[in-house]
């Protein structure tokens, strides 16, 4: 971070070929970023962007410490800042021949990494996507604690996916201080036009800047999953993105610019608080 200017990276990954593909691909991509701007204060990886499930993993914890270990890995050999996209995690080690445990469900879980590849702390996703003829609540269970971390960039606050549709989970982080929102994700076709006007609506409505990373590609299950990942500045004008294909962006967001937009639109002062408890 050079003064108030925080550099972001986003990755967008297929991530139908494997884990070991994915990981390959993510590798490759971060690399490039690197080489086109050695400066990247923060990367964003996609939602379930790994699989515990995958071949002959199962979900353990000593999976998920392969996971959580190369999120690690990649945040101190950078020295950068990592949201770690998510996976499927346990509470425990217990797995059954299917590689599930049939006594629990597990969280889909976000880890963030500060750029001396310690975990600064995790995010379970709230709101599981039962909707559209899916029901992810069948699969996982849902976490139930805010996503706020410090990092040397300042406060980010993380939310996964489906939390995007409400509204509720960007005020609670906004109003807890975050200076930036990244949402990693699989959102999945047609809904292309939506993504894009709820993480525009998620900064406007709280002068905030947003990072946006989705996957690419079709699944397995045959739903598409359309990419278009992008970082919005805190007026909801898109500064940089990657439309549909696998790869990387790197943009940048100026914290005094908004501030300044905090200062020309305070929102969260003007809020009417009085009212809205009569309401609610």
């Amino acid at each position: 971070m050079h003064g108030e200017i925080i550099t972001v990276c986003g990755i967008q990954l297929d991530c139908n070929g494997g884990n070991e593909s994915t990981l390959k691909n993510a590798e490759k991509y971060i690399a490039e970023a690197f080489k086109y701007n050695s400066d990247i204060d923060l990367i964003v990886l996609p939602e379930q962007f790994v699989k515990p499930q995958d071949g002959s993993l199962k979900y353990n914890k000593y999976n998920e410490s392969f996971f959580v270990n190369w999120l690690k890995s990649v945040a101190k050999n950078y020295k950068v800042n990592v949201i770690g996209g998510s996976f499927a995690q346990f509470s425990s080690d217990y797995v059954s021949d299917n590689g599930k445990n049939e006594a629990e469900k597990p969280t889909n879980i976000c880890y963030v990494i500060n750029r001396n590849g310690e975990i600064v702390g995790n995010y379970e996703k709230i709101h599981l996507f039962d909707a559209f003829n899916v029901k992810e609540s069948d699969e996982f269970s849902s976490g139930d604690r805010l996503g706020i971390f410090s990092l040397d960039i300042g406060k980010v606050g993380v939310w996964i996916c489906y939390d995007t549709r409400f509204p509720e989970i960007s005020r609670a982080l906004s109003l807890r201080g975050a200076d930036l929102f990244c949402v990693p994700a699989a959102f999945y076709k047609p809904n292309s036009d939506q993504w894009e006007i709820i993480l525009k609506s998620s900064s406007i409505m709280n002068v905030t800047p947003v990072v946006g990373v989705n996957q690419i590609g079709d699944r397995p299950d045959g739903k598409g999953v359309f990419g278009r990942s992008m970082a919005i500045d805190a007026k909801g004008i898109i500064i940089g993105g990657i439309s549909d294909k696998e790869g990387y962006f790197v943009t940048q967001i100026d914290k005094s610019y908004t501030n300044t937009c905090r200062q020309v639109n305070p929102e969260l002062k003007n809020r009417r608080i009085d009212l809205y408890r009569k309401w609610l």
